[in-house]
């Protein structure tokens, strides 16, 4: 079965996100349509990549997935990307370069149909055409022409220093629980993990002197640090219940590219 997936800024108050549910279904009734987020925080395009590159990973070969974060935001330019069986359509901002990391696209366009002259949202008025073309196997040659050079931006990489025993990550998402999760990889913390001593430096006199199991273990003063689904460190908040709330987020003042330290030995 062909799928559309959704991923945008728009929030879940207003009309857009249904208008490009809707243009879809006029226009292809039978491809089916699923909801990533609309919660994407706008302009934050490392936030976007980490949901869109972690979901798209539970969906089949020909999903097309829809980024429609600051989607006028590519100075005129709008792609449909092939990466390991999947496509990706988004504006030229930075997101497609953040969802490659070290991977090689098998292809990448323009997308050139539709009206796009004055278009203020794209999404609506030729994104969703070029994604529909896209899940009913037509050829992504067709969208426009291929090209070599788009904009360019990175996701942070933890850096470990097995020298000075000290590994420097970074936050790269905030879940809605309010919990920190980082680059920073299980592989990344071998050698940490068999050490005698180990500490993870957080402000406001948080400091933790291990990693925990689960989100259920005892914290230290409800804060725990642990290896999460994704295979990722994660700072949670025990029985933490929303970013606005009680999480770790508000609790250490602590965000997205937010530094993390740990010192071991």
């Amino acid at each position: 079965m062909a799928l559309i997936t959704l991923s945008s800024d728009y929030g879940y108050k207003d009309p857009y996100r249904a208008m490009v549910h809707g243009t879809i279904a006029a226009q292809a009734p039978d491809l089916k349509v699923v909801d990533l987020s609309h919660g994407l925080q706008p302009g934050n395009l490392i936030e976007s990549a980490f949901v869109v590159g972690h979901a798209s990973k539970s969906f089949p070969a020909g999903t097309v997935h829809m980024i429609l974060n600051s989607e006028l935001a590519g100075q005129g330019q709008w792609l449909a990307m092939e990466l390991e069986g999947q496509f990706f359509i988004a504006a030229d901002n930075g997101v497609l370069s953040l969802l490659q990391e070290s991977r090689r696209a098998q292809s990448l366009h323009r997308i050139e149909i539709g009206e796009q002259e004055g278009s203020l949202f794209p999404g609506r008025d030729f994104l969703a055409q070029a994604a529909i073309h896209l899940a009913q196997k037509g050829a992504i040659s067709l969208l426009g022409k291929p090209i070599e050079q788009i904009k360019n931006s990175s996701m942070p990489r933890p850096q470990v220093d097995s020298i000075r025993k000290r590994i420097n990550g970074h936050v790269i998402y905030v879940d809605n629980y309010g919990n920190l999760i980082t680059n920073i990889r299980q592989q990344d913390l071998l050698e940490a993990l068999q050490a005698d001593k180990l500490e993870v430096h957080l402000p406001r006199n948080r400091d933790l002197n291990k990693i925990s199991k689960s989100y259920k273990d005892i914290g230290q003063d409800g804060v725990l640090a642990l290896i999460n689904s994704l295979g990722l460190l994660e700072i949670a908040f025990r029985d933490g219940q929303s970013t606005a709330g009680n999480g770790a987020s508000t609790l250490l003042g602590l965000g997205i590219m937010s530094e993390i330290t740990i010192t071991y030995e």
